[in-house]
């Protein structure tokens, strides 16, 4: 066990110095909804040879299940399941001399899924959608290893259910809300 962690460890050290920072693995949190577990994002970006463009990937994932609701003699259960998967790319547009502060585009096609269990129903509905989402954000880097970011997004989403219970995408084909879908980012570089 402690030869494959070395091993770990020593291609970990060897990659994070011949990336030369072209890797990000970062943490965006939506600040108007920060107190709900669903406003987290993990993303994951890789600069191309150029460092103009950047291929993106994310993930959210929220299990919250078994949430019961009693009421004098009744008892009944609810809850939900959510994941969405995100993959695009992204333009980095500098701004005249600075080197640690500039603006980017990007776009991303995702995914959203979700089970959800209504408190008077014994199954899970499922339910998921997909979409595109044309981002727009202000990178800043006040240290090598470190990127702060804030982007807004806007939704072009393709549902072709009813849904029977509250979703994120319930019966929406276009959203742009830029204050809404804020989002700040909290990157390593490796």
């Amino acid at each position: 066990m402690k030869k494959l962690i070395t091993l770990i460890v020593l291609v970990f050290l060897v990659i994070s110095v011949k990336a030369q920072n072209k890797n990000e693995v970062a943490l965006l949190i939506s600040p108007l909804k920060f107190e709900n577990a669903n406003s987290y994002q993990a993303m994951y970006r890789h600069s191309l040879r150029n460092e103009t463009w950047s291929l993106r990937g994310g993930a959210r994932v929220l299990v919250n299940t078994d949430k019961e609701i009693r009421s004098d003699t009744l008892s009944t259960r609810s809850g939900t399941v959510q994941y969405d998967l995100s993959a695009g790319i992204q333009y980095k547009l500098p701004i005249s001399n600075l080197e640690k502060i500039y603006l980017y585009g990007a776009s991303d096609v995702y995914f959203n899924s979700e089970f959800n269990q209504k408190a008077y129903e014994t199954y899970y509905g499922y339910y998921w959608s997909f979409g595109v989402k044309p981002i727009f954000g202000l990178s800043y880097e006040p240290f090598e290893n470190i990127r702060l970011s804030l982007e807004s997004r806007g939704d072009f989403n393709i549902n072709l259910q009813d849904y029977s219970a509250p979703g994120e995408n319930k019966d929406q084909r276009f959203n742009f809300n830029p204050a809404k879908q804020l989002a700040l980012g909290f990157g390593y570089l490796f």
